[in-house]
């Protein structure tokens, strides 16, 4: 995934509650810019005007392969423990490419994932 000049980074969006989720108060994303053990893990919670959200280092959301349960109510919300198999992978140092991601993706939702831009804030 290409990084902007200005400190922009695009994320893809693989998690996302679905319109008219039961048992969710709130509209909930998560969003991947992968890059290895570094990966970036974006989360927004809330509809638009009082969202909150945060960003993640993969290394902060899944240890030894599994997902920080912390995190669960957000990726149960999502439906996004499909991508834990890969955020592990990505901990564990292997190549798990942005076009891996999007494959994977379409494939269980059958259409593209949308993108966003973000910069780091883990520094």
């Amino acid at each position: 995934m290409a990084d902007n000049i200005r400190g922009q980074l695009e994320f893809l969006v693989l998690g996302h509650s679905p319109e008219g989720a039961t048992g969710w108060p709130h509209p909930v994303t998560i969003s991947v810019h992968p890059r290895g053990k570094t990966t970036l893990l974006n989360f927004s919670m809330g509809p638009h005007i009082v969202n909150v959200g945060g960003q993640r280092s993969v290394t902060q959301v899944i240890f030894d392969g599994k997902l920080d349960e912390t995190y669960a109510e957000e990726f149960d919300a999502c439906e996004a423990r499909w991508l834990v198999p890969h955020l592990a992978r990505l901990t564990a140092g292997e190549k798990v490419t942005d076009r891996a991601l999007i494959k994977a993706y379409e494939s269980k939702f059958g259409h593209r994932p949308r993108t966003e831009r973000s910069a780091d804030y883990t520094f």
